[in-house]
C-alpha cells in the first residue's frame, strides 16, 4: 500500500488528475488525465491504455492503445494439407500488481511531459 500511495501522490505532484466515473472505479479500472491532455487508464486485469480522444462531438474516445511491455511470442499450425505454417508476434504482458502499474504510469508521465516541453 505504501508503493501504491507514493505512487499517487507523485502522479498528483506532476499535475496528473484523477478522472475515474463511478462505474469505472466500480470495475477497478483508474482514468487519469495528464497534463499534456492525454487520457490513461489502468485495469484491475493488469492492462494500461492510452486513450485518444475523438475529433467529433458524439464520440468521447476514438482509439486506445496499450502501454503494456511487448514480448515476441511464436505460433506453429499445421494446415489440413500439412503445410506447416510459422509466425511470431507480439504479446503483451500484464502488470497485477496496481503499485508496478502505478509506478510505470509516473515514468510514463515523465516521460510525456519531458517531450511535450
Amino acid at each position: 500500500m505504501k508503493a501504491q500511495k507514493l505512487a499517487i501522490d507523485t502522479l498528483k505532484a506532476l499535475g496528473v488528475k484523477d478522472v475515474t466515473t463511478n462505474r469505472q472505479k466500480k470495475n477497478g479500472t483508474t482514468m487519469f488525465e495528464l497534463p499534456t491532455g492525454d487520457n490513461i487508464a489502468e485495469f484491475k486485469s493488469g492492462y494500461i491504455r492510452k486513450y485518444l480522444m475523438s475529433k467529433r462531438p458524439e464520440y468521447k474516445y476514438h482509439t486506445c492503445y496499450q502501454l503494456n511491455p511487448v514480448y515476441k511470442s511464436n505460433h506453429k499450425v499445421i494446415a489440413s494439407d500439412g503445410t506447416l505454417y510459422e509466425w511470431e508476434n507480439n504479446k503483451r504482458m500484464l502488470i497485477k500488481n496496481r503499485a508496478e502499474r502505478l509506478r510505470r504510469l509516473v515514468s510514463y508521465t515523465i516521460k510525456q511531459i519531458n517531450k511535450s516541453k
